[in-house]
């Protein structure tokens, strides 16, 4: 099923639209940068915003905090006006969000986001696009913490979703998809927005949880290839955007990150002359490329989570005259924002260096714990114990800032290093090793020609 919305003027466009739906709709056009003209996009992932009413920091708060992955949850509002500040000083012409946009799909969560998502577009004229990742909708996690104890909140339905998020994408999407939350966005006349709902909610409340895996129904599929078509027909390329990897990002996780029956959808997107993927879910940043016999190839660019260590967002620069795409990774400019503001908050005009020693610490110290209840290490100093504990937290953290390209020298180099080089096999020692032994790739630099392979 195809659904039409609001859409630019553009005669062919509006013949296609006609002939697929059986009849005319004209509405007021949209926003829309004309073809000719070069465009800019910020791109980020992962913001899981946790709204200030939904917490405190108490007890409950921390431990939750403590058994997390490094979320910065109690500075969820201050990151998104940090944001904010960055888009309008870069001025990028659109900004997308591939989902997670939530912590745990919580109702209030979603209405603060979306408060702030307006306040940009009113502050800096950037149109924002986002769409659903596992966390988003129907979520039985979604939670409120007060004191000592947690306690269920609201989430939200699809319904709701699309309401709440209605001025960011949908009120001004081509087509919609009748089988999914997914839509077809142009914030240029040259270059769409793909913006795919890879997210599987419908058994969350049976299931008591949130479902990993993503996929990608046979009637989407069959609505991507129409949006294939149209851009096809109006010479305009497609970018697309979605939550779950398109393709693999790593060797130790796979399963539930990568979306289901991946080959099918990637061979749908290169039919459709899609040659680039913006996802996110697995909070690393890595780029992976998938090329065809005849040489056709798709990247996917997994980005960091904006909530996790080293918070860092994408930028992607359209060239209309030299018809290619160049992205790049940019830091978040919580500091500067702090200092703009007028904080007095350490935390936050030293945020780098507070959230990498949190991050750094919470990896080492369940290492730690790991190796030190381990008999196979009982011949191991505390020392050696905490220098090789020290070694797992630097890796992960250069996997989850996809810097291994400049970082892993200095990690190889250490005492801590060598010491798990001689330790006694097991799955941390097979980590490790792994870790350094990957291919060194360019993570947060890519050159894309949009025409040929």
């Amino acid at each position: 099923m195809l659904s039409i919305r609001k859409f630019a003027i553009i005669p062919s466009l509006l013949l296609i639209l006609t002939s697929c739906s059986g009849q005319e709709e004209r509405q007021q056009p949209q926003y829309r940068i004309e073809s000719g003209h070069d465009l800019s996009i910020l791109t980020t992932t992962d913001t899981h915003y946790l709204a200030q009413s939904l917490r405190d920091f108490g007890p409950a708060f921390n431990q939750f905090l403590a058994a997390g992955d490094g979320k910065q949850l109690g500075y969820s509002r201050e990151m998104m006006d940090a944001l904010g500040y960055d888009i309008g000083i870069r001025r990028p012409d659109a900004v997308i969000i591939s989902g997670d946009l939530t912590n745990n799909g919580e109702q209030a969560s979603h209405k603060d986001l979306a408060k702030h998502l307006q306040q940009i577009e009113q502050d800096t004229g950037t149109r924002v696009y986002v769409i659903p990742g596992n966390h988003d909708i129907q979520n039985p996690w979604a939670r409120r913490f007060d004191g000592s104890r947690q306690y269920t909140a609201d989430s939200v339905t699809a319904e709701e979703f699309r309401t709440i998020y209605n001025n960011f994408g949908y009120s001004e999407a081509l087509l919609e998809d009748g089988d999914s939350l997914s839509y077809l966005a142009a914030p240029s006349e040259d270059l769409w927005l793909l913006m795919l709902d890879t997210a599987k909610y419908g058994d969350n409340k049976k299931l008591g949880h949130p479902q990993l895996e993503g996929g990608v129904s046979s009637a989407t599929l069959k609505w991507i290839r129409a949006c294939g078509e149209l851009a096809a027909a109006n010479g305009a390329h497609i970018v697309a955007v979605m939550h779950h990897s398109l393709l693999d990002h790593s060797e130790f996780i796979q399963e539930g990150f990568t979306v289901d029956d991946h080959g099918q959808v990637i061979d749908t997107l290169l039919q459709s002359g899609i040659r680039t993927v913006f996802s996110g879910h697995i909070h690393i940043q890595d780029i992976s490329q998938y090329q065809e016999e005849n040489g056709n190839r798709i990247y996917d660019i997994a980005g960091s989570a904006l909530s996790v260590f080293p918070h860092q967002y994408g930028l992607l620069k359209y060239s209309s005259a030299n018809q290619t795409m160049d992205y790049s990774t940019a830091a978040l400019g919580m500091e500067a924002w702090a200092a703009a503001t007028g904080s007095t908050d350490e935390n936050l005009l030293g945020f780098k260096k507070y959230s990498e020693a949190n991050f750094r610490k919470r990896s080492a110290t369940r290492s730690y714990s790991r190796l030190s209840a381990d008999p196979a290490y009982a011949g191991y100093s505390d020392a050696e114990l905490m220098a090789m504990a020290d070694v797992v937290g630097r890796l992960n953290e250069i996997y989850f800032a996809g810097t291994a390209r400049t970082d892993n020298a200095a990690v190889i180099a250490t005492e801590g290093y060598r010491l798990w080089q001689s330790a006694p096999s097991g799955g941390l020692r097979s980590y490790v090793l792994g870790m350094t032994s990957r291919e060194v790739k360019d993570n947060q630099q890519l050159h894309v020609e949009l025409q040929g392979p």
